[in-house]
């Protein structure tokens, strides 16, 4: 049986995600921290270029 990378990949990541923030639970919330503002900003752009299209 032939493993899917689209279920395994996010799954990965979350473990690793997980143990790094039990190690190190700081630097954790800096990722998550930046990880939201970037997707607040993209957001941000993809709203004012939707808008800009529509004009």
């Amino acid at each position: 049986m032939l493993v899917r990378p689209r279920k395994v990949l996010p799954t990965v990541i979350t473990i690793c995600l997980a143990l790094y923030a039990l190690k190190d639970p700081e630097g954790a919330a800096t990722v998550v921290k930046a990880a939201a503002h970037l997707l607040v900003s993209a957001t941000e752009s993809v709203t004012r270029f939707i808008q800009t299209v529509s004009n």
